[in-house]
C-alpha cells in the first residue's frame, strides 16, 4: 500500500512520525468524491525514514500489506470470535438460549477489550508498518 505522508516529528536517526489522511477502502480519495462518506481523519504512524526526511516534508510511503491486514483481522474478527465461544460454551453449560445469547454479548465486551489492548501494545512496542521510500 503506497500513499503520501507529512512528516510531523523526527524521532530518531532512523524514524520519523508522520500523518496520514485515511483513505478509503476502494483505495480512492474520499476528499474528492464524497462517495463513501469515510471520516476524514488523520492517522498518526511511526515510519522507518530511509530517505533522510524533515520534518514539514510530503512524503511517499509504504505499508506492509501483511502485517497491517493482521492487525486489521485480529482487531476486527476477536469481537465475533469471543461472541460464539461464549455463546457455545454457555450452550454446552446448559444455559437457555436467551442466557447464552446474553453471556456471548459479554464475549464481545471482552473481544472488544482484547482489540484496545493489543492495539495499545503495538503502538507502545513501536512496531513500525511504514516506511518512508521518498520525499515528494
Amino acid at each position: 500500500m503506497i500513499q503520501k505522508a507529512l512528516v510531523k516529528k523526527i524521532l530518531d536517526n532512523t524514524h520519523a512520525e508522520i500523518e496520514v489522511q485515511r483513505q478509503s477502502a476502494c483505495g480512492h480519495d474520499c476528499a474528492s468524491c464524497g462517495g463513501c462518506g469515510a471520516p476524514q481523519e488523520r492517522i498518526k504512524a511511526v515510519a522507518i525514514n530511509k530517505v533522510q526526511a524533515e520534518v514539514g516534508d510530503i512524503v511517499t510511503i509504504e505499508g506492509e500489506n501483511k502485517q497491517i491486514l493482521r492487525m486489521a483481522a485480529i482487531v476486527y474478527t476477536m469481537p465475533i470470535v469471543m461472541f460464539f465461544v461464549f455463546v457455545i460454551i454457555a450452550s454446552l453449560a446448559g444455559a437457555k438460549e436467551g442466557i447464552a445469547t446474553g453471556i456471548g454479548c459479554i464475549g464481545i465486551v471482552i473481544g472488544i477489550a482484547f482489540s484496545v489492548l493489543y492495539n495499545k501494545k503495538v503502538k507502545k512496542e513501536g512496531k513500525t508498518f511504514f516506511t518512508i521510500i521518498k520525499k515528494g
